[in-house]
């Protein structure tokens, strides 16, 4: 059955633009400050490993907040977890400027990604809940390609204002763009009509049996399990394949730190672009389809780096790395999405940032530890093998939830 949402479509759209304004903001802010904070913290006199972690421990406060920010926004809305968020991650990021010590930094760090995994599961649940069978991988896709945008432009702005103010500029940046957020999703962020209008059964029907090892049960027999596995396997690749083997393999085989900027920023040019497309294709002819031919893309990707041996090679590498987690990004998104149990919508969006955060912890010391203990040919047949292995749980253990239709 069709639900007719009652709020004007032309409000509607301007609360989305805000929603997925706001996700850009949040990583425009975010891609401003990655390149500066190793400089900023190793100045502070931190060692090399110890600057990692500082990088890394943002992404320990996103896995921390996203199941309790998707039951948040079950239970009170999705509005106030969008207001939430942005306002803790604008003092993390204010605090990470303003510190001189690299403990407290630390601890910046933490403040915001907690604020970060509260936003992006906010957003992540406001675009599901508006969506519909029909349009759901196009929706869901804005998510991405507004953090991708946000990526792309970050670091450029990020250069420019560290270079001219100071290293701690970039943060004040950060945090002030937040506040802009948070105006922007107070003034214009509406709750669908359609949705306020089920909050009462839904509390209902979510209190029943709502003891622990009964949602459990639930979401495994809602056949999420495979496709969050699927999940791990993609941010796995993300954060260890491409953000540490990639930009270590391209400096061992004797190119600049410039060429690696370059290799990054075609890969998401590449990955926007794929992403755009990926939404449209799952929501006309399935949401599986798309999953064979991403992982074939990366699996090449991952033997031609392999091989490579000059740069326009490597450019090679970056695009089709782009295009694979591009399709790969809105088959899991959506089939994820549709799965969701009823009355669990707000926790299976964050479970699905669990599940992804958890790959893109574990990603980056599983790999350097066997680039550290046997080599980089290892660590890129592993990166492939986990992720063909957990691809096909989905593809031989998981249905189809959109089928195509005659247009």
């Amino acid at each position: 059955m069709k639900v007719i949402n009652t709020v004007p479509n032309t409000r509607l759209l301007i609360s989305t633009f805000s929603v997925c304004f706001s996700v850009f903001l949040f990583t425009i802010g975010q891609g401003a400050t990655n390149p500066i904070l190793p400089i900023l913290v190793q100045n502070l006199g931190a060692t090399t490993s110890m600057t990692g972690f500082v990088v890394g421990i943002f992404g320990a406060g996103r896995f921390l907040t996203n199941l309790p920010a998707g039951f948040f926004a079950q239970k009170f809305g999705k509005k106030p977890i969008l207001i939430i968020g942005p306002a803790i991650a604008s003092i993390g990021y204010y605090l990470t400027g303003y510190f001189d010590s690299t403990g407290l930094i630390l601890i910046s760090r933490l403040i915001t990604g907690l604020g970060g995994g509260i936003h992006f599961v906010g957003a992540g649940i406001y675009l599901r809940e508006i969506s519909t069978l029909d349009n759901r991988g196009r929706i869901l896709s804005l998510q991405t390609i507004s953090i991708l945008v946000g990526q792309t432009v970050g670091p450029i702005v990020g250069g420019y204002i560290g270079e001219i103010y100071g290293l701690n500029s970039p943060f004040v940046f950060a945090s002030v763009a937040l506040i802009f957020a948070i105006f922007l999703i107070l003034t214009t962020v509406i709750e669908p009509q359609s949705k306020l209008s089920e909050k009462n059964k839904t509390k209902k029907d979510s209190t029943k049996n709502e003891n622990i090892l009964n949602v459990i049960l639930i979401f495994i027999k809602s056949g999420l399990i495979p496709i969050g596995l699927m999940t791990v396997s993609t941010f796995f690749h993300r954060s260890g394949g491409r953000f540490t083997v990639a930009p270590l393999l391209i400096k061992n085989k004797g190119f600049s730190t410039s060429n690696i900027g370059t290799f990054f920023s075609v890969t998401s040019l590449s990955q926007l672009t794929s992403s755009s497309l990926s939404g449209y294709l799952v929501d006309k002819l399935g949401r599986k389809k798309l999953i064979i031919p991403g992982v074939l893309i990366i699996l090449i990707s991952l033997f031609m780096f392999n091989k490579s041996d000059n740069y326009q090679m490597i450019l090679y590498v970056a695009i089709l790395f782009g295009i694979g987690e591009g399709a790969l990004n809105a088959s899991t998104n959506t089939l994820f999405a549709d799965k969701a149990p009823k009355g669990y919508e707000g926790l299976t969006m964050g479970l699905l940032r669990t599940f992804g955060d958890l790959g893109f912890m574990i990603g980056p010391p599983i790999l350097g530890f066997i680039i550290q203990k046997w080599n980089y040919s290892s660590a890129l047949l592993t990166d492939g093998i986990i992720l063909a292995v957990c691809s096909s749980l989905v593809i031989f253990f998981t249905a189809e939830t959109k089928i195509k239709k005659d247009y």
